[in-house]
């Protein structure tokens, strides 16, 4: 490797390098600032792109792998191989969660999809003349770039001597390998995965037969040759750290009658001198499947520590502390549970709109750690109002959502639904921005608000395609697991009505508007008999009636008069009133006034009013 990168060097002297940084080429970012930059020769540089594809974010993470970065391809143009080599590349990433047990990498997938991770010379550096976190690699092919966060992985030799070794990541792992334990010096690799507290509150609340389980070690991934075997069994210390009696206080008693110096979990030998009422047990994976070690002697040491020894190569491994003795089987199972509970995460979706225009919403999916950030960064955007939250869902890295639209609201999209999938990485902002519209303008009649809902749909990795720049699904892939629910309004707008000239025109001509002239008239005409079954006839509310008598206590015409402009008020204004009002005098007994109201004119008020002196 050094011969390597000495020839390289004295490559690159003979070229003009320079760095330049290169924009999106895909134009869906609205950015444009540059997404990469590269070191090479001037006229190299000068036919390089660059091309965002988050769509294949999913095809770049496994196992316990977490994505810091865009998705970029860069090419060359009119070029199928890279004309120079090695390429240096400065990727911009953004870590939110690092610590001594992971480290970063950078994952590329090249024309043919191989598949290789290199290791940064750098992760922070000044480009564009500003300084942040770059991922500086030297590449010989061009394709798919990623950034990730991955566990820390350290390599060790085991010299005929024996080793004792303290892992760089956490100071109290510790491995001894005696003198002669194997017959050639060995290259091993350990990985260990932290187990956190809340992870395994979580497995014992939903199945009540691990509650005997107090804490766990991280678990330990080594890997060494299984074609040389162990001659001598080699020590290991891992930190498992015991429950105080304050915070067993309120827990049940019956389980901890245990007070053996030495106890045996199901073959497996435990020693805990320091609490009689613990137990521990190691657990292995063979065959495929994890079980208890038999025959293994654990000593409980200071500060939460513990030491055993083992005589055989195992990949993994992980102690449990117990309160009680437990089935193998319990024990294997959830062993499993917390593998598989460390890399999912708790996740809420969270549905912002802007209410300067409230068909534009933000569909954010994030851990649920994050939730009050998020929600104050969205309002720093303008998506402020109150939002709309899911319950806790378990998501894994790199899975996605699809969302379905129903009911009164969809997506103004031409692209189809399919385009619009949010894929969920622990550390990076998975945001959808949508445009949503009515499906029917004249839906949702009795409400201010169109009324819709979105489900979402769960599409693990396996189901994905790789397709050119993005993922896809099958075709006629079945929908089958519903993640959530989540409601959706849009606020209705003012619809002006245009009616024709000619309409308005018959409406005026025709004497349907009841004017207080002819309600004057008819209240004249009107006996106090004709008058209260008249009130009975309209249907009115008994309020309306007392406060038009009330208004004119001693006088029957005007009382008449505000109860027939009161009930006129609340008619729609498309209601055909002067017919209402004439079925209402027949049902009174007064035919003929009925009979006149359409024909009533102000002349003939005047000609049909009594003369002075008539009897």
């Amino acid at each position: 490797m050094n011969d390597e990168s000495r020839r390289d060097n004295e490559k690159t002297k003979q070229y003009d390098m320079v760095t330049v940084g290169l924009k999106d080429q895909s134009g869906d970012s609205s950015s444009e600032s540059p997404k990469v930059y590269i070191t090479a020769p001037q006229e190299v540089a000068e036919v390089m792109t660059c091309k965002v594809v988050d769509g294949l974010s999913s095809f770049m993470v496994s196992g316990s792998e977490e994505l810091v970065s865009s998705v970029i391809r860069i090419d060359i143009t009119n070029h199928n191989e890279c004309p120079f080599s090695p390429l240096t590349v400065a990727v911009p990433f953004q870590a939110s969660y690092r610590g001594n047990y992971r480290e970063i990498t950078v994952k590329v997938v090249d024309l043919e999809q191989r598949v290789s991770y290199l290791t940064p010379t750098s992760t922070e550096g000044v480009y564009g003349g500003q300084r942040g976190s770059y991922a500086v690699v030297r590449v010989y092919s061009l394709g798919v770039f990623a950034v990730l966060s991955r566990l820390r992985m350290e390599t060790f030799t085991v010299p005929k001597s024996g080793l004792s070794l303290k892992l760089s990541m956490d100071s109290r792992i510790c491995l001894d390998y005696l003198t002669g334990s194997f017959t050639v010096p060995v290259i091993a690799q350990v990985t260990v995965q932290p187990v956190d507290a809340a992870v395994l509150s979580s497995i014992k609340s939903k199945n009540d037969s691990y509650r005997a389980v107090l804490t766990s070690s991280p678990l330990l991934y080594l890997r060494q040759p299984s074609a040389l075997k162990l001659r001598r069994p080699f020590t290991l210390i891992l930190p498992c750290p015991s429950i105080s009696d304050k915070k067993r206080a309120g827990e049940e008693t019956d389980l901890c009658a245990f007070a053996h110096q030495q106890l045996r979990v199901d073959g497996a030998l435990v020693k805990s001198p320091k609490d009689p009422k613990e137990q521990l047990a190691v657990m292995g994976w063979i065959e495929n499947h994890w079980k208890v070690l038999d025959k293994v002697n654990v000593r409980n040491l200071q500060n939460g520590l513990v030491s055993f020894e083992v005589t055989e190569n195992h990949d993994r491994l992980i102690v449990l502390r117990l309160q009680s003795s437990l089935k193998s089987s319990l024990l294997a199972s959830l062993v499993e549970e917390l593998e598989e509970g460390v890399r999912i995460f708790s996740v809420t979706i969270l549905v912002h709109r802007d209410p300067m225009d409230p068909r534009s919403v933000v569909v954010a999916t994030l851990p649920s750690r994050d939730l009050s950030w998020e929600s104050s960064e969205l309002q720093a955007l303008a998506y402020c109002g109150p939002p709309e939250t899911s319950s806790e869902i378990s998501m894994r890295e790199g899975e996605q959502l699809l969302p379905r639209f129903s009911g009164n609201i969809t997506c103004n999209d031409n692209q189809g639904t399919d385009s619009h999938i949010i894929t969920f990485h622990n550390q990076r902002r998975n945001r959808l921005y949508l445009r949503l519209k009515e499906v029917d303008p004249f839906g949702n009649y009795s409400s201010p608000h169109y009324k819709g809902v979105a489900s979402l749909f769960r599409i693990t990795k396996g189901h994905l395609v790789w397709n050119g720049d993005t993922s896809a699904l099958p075709k006629d892939f079945p929908l089958e697991e519903l993640v959530c629910r989540l409601p959706l309004t849009l606020p209705k707008g003012v619809r002006t009505v245009c009616r024709p000239v000619s309409g308005r025109v018959m409406q005026h001509s025709q004497p349907d508007s009841l004017s207080d002239e002819l309600l004057s008239w008819l209240c004249d005409e009107l006996t106090e008999d004709d008058a209260a079954l008249l009130v009975v006839s309209l249907r009115l509310r008994r309020s309306a009636v007392q406060i038009a008598r009330l208004r004119a206590p001693h006088h029957l015409s005007q009382q008449m008069f505000h109860i027939l402009t009161a009930w006129r008020r609340g008619l729609p204004s498309s209601s055909p009133k002067c017919p209402t009002l004439a079925h209402c005098l027949t049902l009174a007994g007064r035919p003929d006034l009925a009979e006149k109201l359409p024909l009533w004119e102000p002349a003939d008020h005047k000609i049909e009013q009594r003369k002075p002196g008539e009897t």
